[in-house]
Parts: structure tokens; sequence; C-alpha cells
């Protein structure tokens, strides 16, 4: 299992920046029919740092490293207890969130 942390943002199309108050508000549309979305100048600079975070690595490298050198030289240990009480935890977190049948 591959555990991935960076942050993917929402893709955003059809997309204008303006200023000051009431930028939040979407004009009035044109008989073309088209869409359109007005963003404040915050939620522009939101979008532009969630693009920044997703490009950011999160690996920890030496601890990455750590682990390949123990596998590679077979130091590398498992504790089963703590694999098995993870997996039951799981488990039942899972249940816990799947719906009920009536």
């Amino acid at each position: 299992m591959k555990i991935d942390k960076r942050i993917t943002p929402p893709a955003a199309s059809k997309v204008s920046a303006t200023k000051g108050k009431g930028g939040g508000k979407a004009p009035a549309s044109s008989a073309g029919g088209s869409d359109s979305l007005t963003l404040t100048e915050s939620s522009t600079r939101v979008r532009s740092l969630e693009a920044e975070l997703a490009s950011v690595d999160v690996t920890n490298l030496g601890k990455v490293e750590s682990v390949k050198a123990a596998l590679a030289d077979g130091s590398f240990s498992v504790d089963a207890e703590v694999v098995a009480d993870r997996l039951i935890d799981h488990t039942k977190e899972t249940l816990r969130k799947r719906p009920r049948k009536k």
C-alpha cells in the first residue's frame, strides 16, 4: 500500500480575479448562457498557495534511506502485535463508517 500525502488542488476553469468588496458575486450572465466565476483576491491567493503546496515533497528521505538500509542488511524487524492492532483498529473504523442496513 502506498501512502501519498501530497495535496492536489481542485482544477479551476474560467476564473477571473477581482479586487475589492463584492468580488464574490457573479455578474449576471449574458444571453449566451455561459457560466462565469469571479474570485476575490484572497481566494485567488489560496488557490495559488494550494498549487505551491501540491508541489512540496513531504517524504522524509532520511527515514526512507534508513528503512532501505535495514531491509538490505536484514536488520529490519516488524512487530506483528502492532501490525495486528492497527489492522483491527482500521477494520473497526471502516465498519463504523459503513452505513447500516435497515
